[in-house]
């Protein structure tokens, strides 16, 4: 019996020290630094299925991407931090969440319950994700005259984001 506790102990200490390690890995990923062409695509608001949005009508700007879900739990811890970027930034910068692997009425109740106040699009069913090499949620790319420059994989933050516009005003 102490075997078993003992061999027991040792491997969930394994297994525990093994997702820290991949816990670190994931942290170093979160800020890619890219500089790749951005796919142009066109999706419909979430408000409004409607009405579409092009990325190429927002060439001459710093374009911000979140891909997000209603579902997800650091999507909903983020959202604070998005809506502090939105109110910073100015007309120099667009911010634009795009809604993925969700259902419209779960999207708009999202963006309703946690006073979302920048521009969401739907695309469910699009390959926009696809395209942006988005692994999950919540994942935000940053693009400036058509090139990804940034894409940090989880939540992003405030200083983060921010920092990151800097270098392009800094080095244009």
């Amino acid at each position: 019996m102490r075997l078993f506790f003992i061999l027991s102990t040792l491997i969930i200490s394994i297994v525990f020290f093994w997702s820290l390690y991949q816990a670190s890995k994931v942290r170093v990923e979160k800020n890619l630094k890219i500089d790749r062409k951005a796919i142009d695509f066109k999706l419909p608001r979430l408000e409004n299925l409607n009405d579409s949005i092009k990325l190429s009508d927002f060439m001459n700007k710093i374009v911000i991407l979140n891909f997000w879900s209603s579902w997800c739990e650091p999507c909903k811890e983020e959202v604070n931090e998005l809506n502090r970027i939105y109110e910073y930034s100015g007309d120099s910068v667009v911010l634009i969440g795009i809604n993925i692997w969700d259902r419209r009425e779960s999207a708009l109740d999202f963006i309703k319950n946690y006073n979302v106040k920048f521009l969401n699009l739907y695309a469910k069913g699009v390959s926009v994700s696809v395209d942006y090499g988005i692994r999950g949620v919540p994942e935000t790319i940053v693009i400036k005259e058509g090139y990804i420059k940034f894409h940090f994989r989880g939540p992003i933050t405030f200083d983060l984001i921010v920092n990151s516009i800097k270098q392009f005003q800094q080095n244009p």
